[in-house]
């Protein structure tokens, strides 16, 4: 109840303290006390008549004024509350408990900018009060003045730093507001004041997630070594460290850790990829035999390991892999794929035909699949088989931009090819690039088509255009000089020649090309 709360003994103790000290105290007592009997009669009627009475007499009494806004909120009477904490507040206008109550019921009837202003009024005297800035910060919450939030947060932080669920707070706010930049200014502001790891940690998350991947390496670093590491934070920096291709940083973040028993996926898939970029054919083998050993329900390392091995080029060593490889994953397309792709380097077309079959059955809508058998079939001389299936691609996907390609410029290529041929080839060449507007490589071959046709400024225009998204490709370098030397442009056929040769010096065609324009 109401009532069993009201501490009517301590009226007596303070009573000077309540009706100041004026020749009325003891009639002004004497009503404050009628009206708190009639309280306890739950006589609200003339509790409030005697409170009254008594403020007449004491008009600068807080708690007769206190007691008349408790008894009105009680009742519900809201507006009369708010005049009775306004003229309290008037009295003590320091004073924090009356200012927020008087806030609650300011925002409770829809006076947000009444309540707005005493937040603000009461925060220049207590800049540092939590009460006070959570309740700024609820205001600023509903109003979704997202930027005023993530301040008030920041300084409610640097009033109580083990308040770590208000960094986390600032950040998620920040992202689903899209206030990131700002978030970053705060927490950097707040990092250069406490020695938190977990605003180190928000941080490195904003510099990955920008692509700032040396910064949040720097801040990686910096809260390390405050902090010391654990293998989970060596390896987010080794994934940073991939992000910016240092593989060399990769493998001393996590080799010492791999050496003393850390054999993770996370661990064995970075190590991999470093000693692979490195060309460390070695190690690289020595880490996908880990992988094979600890997940060998995995078919990931199987798979590194024959692709180390065929890195160093011992593709017999890379066969026995995939054979069992094969025989533990029957399902794993890629296992088939691979055989068939050394076996075709190698020329051996039976068996690599078997292996693509194999990759079909498993896959049958495996387009690389179908692309380099039909390739295949082309290296063969088997031109019907190779039309068949290029023509069986072409009019089941009409989306299937790279084998329209493909066969357009294997027609190209034909010794046999008549003019027609190379007009078809032209026509899939063009959907083609419908397709795939900026690929270099379709350019290339509907300029090379061209060149076929004798029309040399046009096989000229898509060489260049072809050359301007990709100037390093030997191919798309060798067309442009012969079609250059069909025009008459020796000069820029050589440039171009000379080109290919700091690419590839070992490179006898260029060289006899660049010999015969001399001769």
């Amino acid at each position: 109840m109401f009532l069993i709360f009201r501490k009517v003994l301590l009226v007596v103790l303070f009573m000077v303290l309540i009706f100041g000290n004026t020749s009325n105290k003891g009639e002004s007592y004497e009503y404050f006390m009628k009206a708190e009997y009639e309280l306890l009669q739950n006589d609200f009627k003339m509790a409030e008549k005697y409170y009254k009475k008594a403020l007449s007499l004491s008009p600068d009494s807080p708690t007769i004024l206190h007691s008349l806004v408790d008894l009105k909120i009680y009742q519900g009477k809201y507006s009369d509350a708010i005049n009775y904490l306004e003229r309290n507040l008037i009295l003590d206008p320091d004073n924090k408990e009356i200012g927020l109550n008087l806030y609650d019921i300011y925002s409770q009837e829809g006076n947000n900018k009444k309540a707005e202003l005493l937040l603000d009024s009461l925060l220049t005297i207590y800049p540092d009060d939590l009460d006070i800035l959570y309740a700024k910060a609820s205001t600023q919450f509903s109003k979704q003045e997202w930027k005023e939030l993530l301040k008030t947060y920041g300084a409610i932080y640097e009033v109580d730093t083990k308040q770590n669920e208000i960094l986390l707070k600032i950040y998620e706010i920040g992202v689903a507001t899209a206030n990131i930049e700002l978030v970053w200014e705060i927490l950097m502001e707040l990092k250069s004041k406490y020695q938190d790891p977990i605003i180190h940690e928000l941080l490195i998350e904003i510099a990955d997630s920008n692509g700032e991947y040396l910064t949040a390496i720097s801040l990686l670093i910096e809260m390390l070594a405050n902090t010391g590491s654990t293998d989970e934070q060596l390896i987010k920096l080794s994934q940073l460290y991939l992000r910016v291709e240092k593989f060399n940083d990769v493998i001393d973040n996590l080799f010492p850790i791999y050496n003393a028993g850390n054999h993770s996926l996370d661990v064995l898939r970075m190590l991999l990829i470093a000693f692979s970029s490195l060309d460390q054919t070695e190690n690289e083998v020595i880490i996908s035999e880990t992988l094979i050993k600890e997940y060998p329900e995995l078919p990931v390392g199987f798979e590194a390991l024959s692709f180390a091995y065929i890195q160093a080029g011992d593709n017999n060593k890379a066969v026995e892999v995939l054979l069992q490889a094969l025989t533990n994953f029957p399902n794993e397309v890629s296992f088939p794929f691979s055989l068939a792709t050394i076996f075709n380097n190698s020329r051996k077309f039976v068996k690599a035909e078997n292996y693509y079959h194999t990759a079909l059955s498993i896959q049958p809508d495996l387009i690389a699949a179908k692309h380099a058998l039909a390739i295949m079939y082309e290296d063969m001389n088997d031109t019907n088989r190779s039309d068949s299936l290029f023509l069986h691609m072409i009019n089941q996907n009409e989306n299937d931009a790279g084998g329209r390609n493909d066969y357009a410029y294997i027609l190209s290529e034909r010794k046999e090819s008549s003019k027609d041929d190379f007009n078809y080839a032209l026509q899939l060449a063009e959907s083609a690039i419908a397709i795939d507007p900026e690929n270099a490589a379709f350019l290339d071959t509907i300029g090379w088509i061209y060149y076929k046709l004798e029309t040399y400024q046009k096989a000229e225009e898509f060489l260049e255009k072809s050359l301007s998204i990709n100037d390093n490709n030997p191919v798309i370098l060798e067309h442009l000089g012969d079609i250059y030397i069909k025009l008459n442009k020796t000069t820029e056929a050589i440039n171009i020649y000379e080109k290919i040769l700091k690419i590839d010096s070992d490179n006898q065609m260029i060289r006899n090309k660049i010999n015969n324009i001399y001769d």
